[in-house]
């Protein structure tokens, strides 16, 4: 196993610039695989094609092989790796060893990387899955209120689709020239006919068409989804208001995040320290925890970054640390400073102190682990990790950083900053990651309201999710950069590890600084020196490349209308 993921970097360097050479470029099976004739005529048809897209945006990749053997799920390793994996806020050894210029942003435009196909592959695929469905669902027979309602989740998936291809692709709106610039394909059709670039408008109407034709839909229905992992109503506003963050459209953002939470309640102290193992009553989206038997085993996201998940104890690498420059903005009684081992986490009297986290003696340099070079620091970790099991329940969840598959004995690393957040329920690291939740769409609404200048409702929102987390901490009587500095702040400790530092700070128009540990300075970081960026905002390196695949097989792209 431990072999398996250095190996596929190199396939996978090689593969990607063959997966696009043919008409299969586009034609990445469901997990629910029906025929065009049956999607197309039956109302059953119809909603098993809905199941296959729904479950293509958690499940393994199929048809494009070599990617499997680097987990690539669907949603959870999209938001990961491209939303934190390239961040600043989050970092993983894991990925840091195995990926080496990629992490660093090198490969981000290279045409012919894995790095940028894999986000292209992923966001066409339920394109074009959404479009099977769309094109004739109106003259099946059956149902009328059900096949309306999958039309409704078809369009809110294509919509989300195109979201992410907008934050991956695409110039940030600063730089869009008012939406004029071209980002990528407008497909809403099956065809693999040529189609040629459209620019960031278009897409954005097509985007606003799909969800708001969703969302009268689902008003307007009876009809309820039955899975977590479909999309309803209330993800449709949450998509709704994504966008208007994205394109400064901060009265959509605001309106379409208070009515994707309404019916919501944000987590509480003990619900945010249970593990995020299983479904959370804030979660309006998420990948269910299936049994292993099931088919996702190892590609859970659970199987890479749970601080008891396979890749990271088995392999040896760490489960994700927290950037210690974040952390220490966190303020004194705030229970997210709780999941992660750092210098405040020392007990008793052995002769550790704050300090020894910058000695090289007792923290290794290149890769900040903490579990091998002091004794006592290793007892530390082993106490607090025990106090960390979620609930105190072991039987179900085992012990942090400590291998559960059979006759695997390891030493992982733990590193400093090491997080607890995330946990997993078997052998696999199963668990339920939240595409979507409560908390994100109250922070959209008090960044919107912040720009609208509804400044009581921007504190209001705010006050909520902090009382939740910090009782202590009173933002109510904030106002003008304070307000904004402290929503954006409050936004990167509660979503850590969800998948939003990368996007966030590029819509932002912020620079990606990821500074580094120097020993015996305790004022530096918790990063390994090799892995220091500092990426401005002006940087094109922010906007990944169209893959050579697509151009390959589409030859209605023109190169030349990208910058």
């Amino acid at each position: 196993m431990k072999n398996i993921f250095v190996k596929a970097i190199a396939s996978l360097l090689t593969a990607a610039t063959l997966a696009g050479c043919s008409s299969d470029y586009l034609d990445v099976k469901p997990l629910t695989a029906v025929t065009s004739a049956t999607v197309e005529t039956t109302q059953e048809g119809a909603q098993a094609a809905l199941y296959g897209l729904c479950r293509a945006m958690y499940y393994p990749m199929t048809g494009i092989e070599v990617f499997q053997v680097l987990g690539v799920n669907g949603e959870p390793f999209i938001q990961m790796f491209y939303g934190d994996i390239f961040g600043q806020d989050y970092f993983s050894y894991l990925w840091g060893a195995q990926m080496g210029n990629n992490f660093t942003w090198v490969n981000n435009r290279l045409i012919t990387g894995w790095v940028p196909t894999i986000g292209w592959v992923y966001c066409y695929n339920l394109i074009s899955q959404a479009n099977r469905i769309l094109v004739n669902i109106d003259n099946i027979e059956g149902d009328t209120e059900q096949l309306q309602y999958i039309k409704a989740q078809a369009l809110t998936i294509r919509a989300h689709a195109y979201f992410r291809l907008l934050q991956i692709y695409g110039p940030r709106w600063e730089d869009s020239n008012n939406g004029e610039k071209y980002v990528c394909v407008l497909r809403t059709q099956p065809s693999t006919a040529d189609v040629p670039l459209s620019t960031m408008n278009a897409v954005v109407a097509q985007m606003k068409s799909d969800l708001t034709t969703a969302i009268d839909i689902f008003e307007n229905s009876t009809a309820r989804r039955y899975y977590i992992w479909e999309p309803d109503e209330d993800v449709a506003h949450g998509v709704y208001s994504r966008l208007g963050l994205l394109i400064h459209d901060y009265a959509a953002a605001q309106s379409h995040a208070a009515a994707a939470r309404k019916p919501y309640k944000i987590m509480t102290a003990d619900e945010y320290k249970s593990g995020f193992a299983e479904v959370m009553g804030s979660y309006l989206w998420a990948n269910p925890v299936e049994p292993s038997a099931s088919g996702i085993g190892y590609y859970s996201h659970g199987s890479y970054y749970a601080c008891q998940g396979p890749y990271p104890t088995d392999w040896e690498l760490g489960a994700g640390q927290i950037n210690y420059e974040l952390y220490r903005q966190i303020p004194a009684g705030d229970i997210r400073a709780e999941l992660f081992f750092t210098p405040d986490k020392l007990t008793g009297t052995t002769q550790l102190r704050a300090s020894s986290f910058w000695n090289e003696n007792i923290c290794n340099p290149a890769n900040m682990d903490l579990s091998k070079l002091n004794s006592n620091m290793k007892l530390q970790l082993i106490t607090f990790g025990q106090k960390m099991i979620p609930n105190g329940d072991q039987a179900k969840f085992g012990q942090p950083y400590v291998s559960r598959t059979p006759g695997e004995v390891t030493n992982p690393v733990i590193a400093f900053g090491a997080q607890y957040k995330f946990w997993g329920v078997d052998m696999y690291g199963t668990n339920s990651f939240p595409y979507m939740r409560a908390e994100e769409m109250l922070l959209n609404e008090a960044e919107a309201a912040y720009y609208n200048n509804d400044v009581n409702t921007a504190r209001t929102a705010l006050q909520e999710l902090v009382a939740a987390r910090n009782p202590g901490q009173d933002v109510s009587s904030l106002s003008g950069q304070a307000l904004l500095d402290e929503i954006k702040l409050q936004r990167r400790i509660e979503l850590w590890g969800e998948g939003f530092n990368w996007f966030d700070l590029k819509r932002w128009n912020e620079p990606m600084v990821r500074n580094s540990w120097k020993a015996n300075d305790v004022n530096s970081n918790n990063i390994p020196a090799s892995f220091y960026l500092n990426i401005p905002a002006s940087d094109p390196k922010w906007r990944f490349t169209i893959p050579q695949s697509e151009s390959q097989y589409n030859t209605a792209l023109d190169r030349s209308l990208l910058d």
